[in-house]
């Protein structure tokens, strides 16, 4: 199902107005009044992706932490930070399949939110300890694979 249909069956069900794609074929929807998340298609799936803090706060440390955490995305859900330079922004970024109706896109928005809303509160007190030792690395082929 493509993204703008699974989106307006999701506004359908939620009493929400029906989104106007922009040129692109995306859409930017504001969360609780203050988190601005955007949602791009790409090929078969959708990029979604927020600004989660000020690149000028972050010393090295900091960025090295970010790019520690982002190593295919054990640390961040399987998301990605990328720097916005132009804005000034720290991006986070987390690609998705096509989306099989409603409810498989709003699980994917309601975890991407959590996540937007993770990060920001990391940023914003300065957290940007390692990931978890429990951490799980997801394969990057894609697929099941045997650990020897």
């Amino acid at each position: 199902m493509d993204l703008i249909h699974a989106m307006n069956e999701l506004a359908a069900a939620i009493g929400m107005r029906p989104v106007e794609p922009e040129e692109s074929g995306g859409f930017t929807l504001l969360f609780d009044g203050e988190h601005e998340v955007a949602f791009a298609p790409d090929g078969d799936g959708t990029v979604f992706h927020a600004a989660v803090g000020g690149a000028a706060d972050l010393d090295r440390e900091g960025l090295l932490s970010l790019l520690e955490a982002s190593l295919l995305g054990a640390g961040t859900g399987g998301a990605a930070f990328g720097l916005h330079r132009a804005a000034g922004e720290l991006v986070l970024w987390k690609r998705y399949g096509e989306f099989s109706g409603r409810a498989d896109l709003e699980t994917a928005i309601g975890e991407f939110l959590g996540l937007v809303l993770e990060w920001k509160g990391k940023l914003a007190a300065g957290d940007f300890g390692p990931p978890p030792a429990d951490a799980v690395v997801p394969s990057a082929f894609g697929g099941s694979f045997l650990q020897v």
